[in-house]
């Protein structure tokens, strides 16, 4: 091995280069961040579950969306979710959420929605959070304590995903199977 002035030294016949280590460190750095860092904003923790992904909407930190996606696949974890095939569930900041909704001709009040041609679910993030002020305002719309609530959004909007369907009052009794533990509640 010839090692030249300009860094690279040949190795039978081959040229090779050295590098200053703090190059090397910088470069490692660089991929790891550009390789992690879609996982930690979108949530996603569980690398081998690629037919499921989780996302926080604009305005969440990457520490926020995995506290928050914490909670929602901890809800989700009850259910049939893997029977969904490729499905993205979005966490909307409270903040954002009535706007969507009303710019949608939705009722403001809802918790939760699903678009099932693009197979994403939409929840307020006030479903995943232990106190918030749009929590109190749903808790006393729902009649009911936030957890339940997000259990409910969960079961509703998993019903319409998992039976394609349109219709409110077959989902919500297939949401009703869900919670019962039925295991093909669009049948």
């Amino acid at each position: 091995m010839t090692r030249t002035k300009r860094g690279s030294c040949e190795v039978s016949g081959r040229t090779c280069h050295y590098y200053p280590l703090n190059v090397i460190l910088l470069t490692v750095l660089i991929i790891t961040f550009f390789v992690s860092s879609p996982r930690l904003l979108a949530g996603e923790t569980k690398p081998h579950d690629s037919r499921l992904h989780y996302a926080c909407n604009v305005g969440y930190t990457p520490q926020e969306c995995q506290v928050a996606m914490t909670v929602l696949r901890q809800a989700l974890a009850r259910y049939p979710v893997e029977s969904l095939g490729e499905w993205t569930w979005v966490l909307v900041r409270s903040e954002d959420w009535k706007q969507i909704l009303s710019v949608r001709g939705f009722d403001t009040n809802r918790p939760a929605f699903s678009y099932l041609p693009k197979r994403e679910t939409f929840l307020d993030g006030s479903l995943v959070v232990s106190v918030s002020t749009r929590g109190v305002e749903l808790r006393r719309i729902w009649q009911m304590p936030i957890e339940a609530l997000l259990d409910l959004a969960v079961r509703h909007e998993l019903a319409h995903a998992l039976c394609n369907e349109h219709d409110e009052a077959k989902t919500d009794r297939a949401a009703t199977a869900l919670k019962n533990g039925t295991l093909f509640p669009c049948q």
